[in-house]
């Protein structure tokens, strides 16, 4: 466990709240969410959720670290593969990149997307989902739905359930850019403002 509730008596400096400590890669990370002189139960949910997302989003990037750090260099593309799976098979969560020439230079312009490709058939299909145009949640909803009218499923409802969390775009961005490119932190979904704001700081 890595995130610990402290309640009143709980901890010797008298804090209230939450901690989440994690060990990502040889790095030990911690954070303090004080709730301290916090009454209000809409206040302390939302900073319970705070905790809960940084401690989701830093045993994510953990998972990855250590599956890296066993993956032989053969491995390395199913490895970037499994990146960007989003639970449903046929839909991928990327970056698409864009390559234009503009005042005498190429440039490239990068976009959060869901890809929903595969084949029924022996026909096969292909769409791209903006985020940034419609949204994580309701790209994601149209993104499901397009896949099961094309495998033709009346019922999608579990689909719609495993919808990946949005901060998974903050480990896609580290590891394409690892690759070589160069993707802006605005270039995140806009449900990430509150990270991204801290970050360009």
């Amino acid at each position: 466990m890595s995130i610990y509730e402290y309640k009143e008596g709980d901890h010797k400096a008298g804090f209230t709240g939450w901690r989440v400590a994690v060990l990502v890669g040889d790095k030990y990370r911690q954070k303090y969410f004080n709730a301290r002189g916090i009454s209000k139960k809409t206040e302390l949910d939302a900073l319970e959720k705070q905790a809960k997302q940084i401690n989701a989003e830093w045993n994510f990037e953990r998972k990855l670290i250590s599956n890296e750090k066993t993956l032989e260099c053969k491995e390395v593309r199913n490895f970037a593969s499994s990146i960007f799976n989003t639970g449903v098979s046929g839909i991928k969560m990327k970056f698409r990149i864009d390559t234009k020439f503009r005042a005498g230079e190429t440039r490239k312009y990068y976009a959060p997307i869901f890809v929903v490709a595969g084949s029924t058939n022996n026909k096969r299909f292909f769409k791209v989902f903006s985020i940034l145009t419609m949204g994580y949640d309701w790209a994601w909803m149209n993104a499901v739905q397009f896949y099961a009218e094309q495998k033709n499923m009346n019922h999608f409802s579990h689909l719609l359930e495993r919808k990946p969390p949005v901060e998974k775009f903050i480990i896609i961005r580290r590891f394409v850019n690892s690759q070589g490119h160069d993707i802006p932190i605005k270039r995140l979904p806009d449900e990430l403002e509150e990270y991204k704001s801290k970050e360009l700081d």
